[in-house]
């Protein structure tokens, strides 16, 4: 979705597998719920992780409703996805949270997705072109 750094990790139990990523100013939050049981995330990935907009995260699953740890207690193997707007760090958490109908933007991302290859050896997948950030100090510069 957008460029940041794991800032939740781990299970939860109505969530199971998740990930939160947070943007790097620190104003949108994207949750990744119900990931897949026994390998949900990349291998190399742990709280503090800087991520890149469509690095490969975790894997789809159907994991949580449970209060032990890596159980399938859904039907169907889904993602929970969700962003939250975050203009003040009060509205992290609590009756403020302001998260938005995101079904748009997931239909674009759909129709723009990049290709991903697995690697058998370690089971995961990484997409086929590599990302690259804008750099900031050329546009500031007009260049």
């Amino acid at each position: 979705m957008e460029s940041g750094f794991v800032e939740a990790l781990g299970w939860n139990q109505y969530g199971g597998w998740r990930i939160g990523i947070r943007s790097f100013d620190k104003k949108r939050y994207y949750y990744y719920a119900h990931l897949r049981q026994g390998f949900p995330y990349a291998l190399e990935l742990e709280e503090g992780s800087r991520v890149q907009a469509g690095d490969v995260i975790g894997y789809m699953g159907h994991t949580g409703y449970s209060t032990k740890e890596d159980v399938n207690n859904i039907d169907q193997t889904h993602l929970h996805f969700g962003i939250q707007l975050i203009f003040d760090e009060s509205q992290k958490e609590g009756a403020s949270e302001i998260w938005i109908d995101c079904y748009q933007i997931v239909r674009f991302l759909y129709r723009n997705r990049s290709a991903c290859v697995r690697n058998d050896a370690t089971k995961e997948w990484h997409r086929i072109y590599d990302m690259r950030e804008p750099d900031d100090s050329k546009e500031q510069r007009g260049l």
